[in-house]
């Protein structure tokens, strides 16, 4: 069994160095250029997208104009949310409606107005981008 093992750990040894790579050699003034990174730089910190996801629309209500929307489970609702516009959009990302957050909030339940368009059951619901 050893005397086969040997010969299996050449093997491995000999395949390494031949499928390394060898160094680039350095140009005839003798000194060595740094090679360039592809990589664009990093930033210096993470900051969230402008667009925010709060729920889904789960109920329409055209006669009132009332439309409730479900809350994701992991959004996080800003403070002085309730008079806040939210949009909603299909799943290819076409909005479909402009809605404003009431005060009421249940649970997960959000109570919205309808200001303008015609929100389908399913639409994703979004908080308007702010404008400086």
């Amino acid at each position: 069994m050893r005397r086969a093992l040997i010969p299996a750990l050449c093997c491995l040894l000999l395949a390494g160095c031949i499928t390394r790579k060898p160094k680039p050699a350095a140009d005839a003034g003798g000194v060595e250029e740094p090679a360039q990174s592809a990589q664009p730089a990093q930033p210096a910190r993470t900051v969230p997208g402008p667009v925010q996801v709060v729920g889904r629309v789960t109920a329409v209500d055209l006669r009132t104009l009332a439309v409730v929307v479900e809350i994701a489970p992991y959004a996080v609702i800003p403070p002085a949310f309730g008079s806040r516009i939210l949009i909603s959009r299909k799943d290819d990302l076409q909005p479909t409606a402009r809605l404003k957050a009431s005060p009421y909030l249940r649970g997960r339940t959000l109570g919205t107005r309808l200001l303008a368009g015609q929100p389908q059951v399913g639409d994703e619901v979004v908080l308007a981008p702010a404008t400086p």
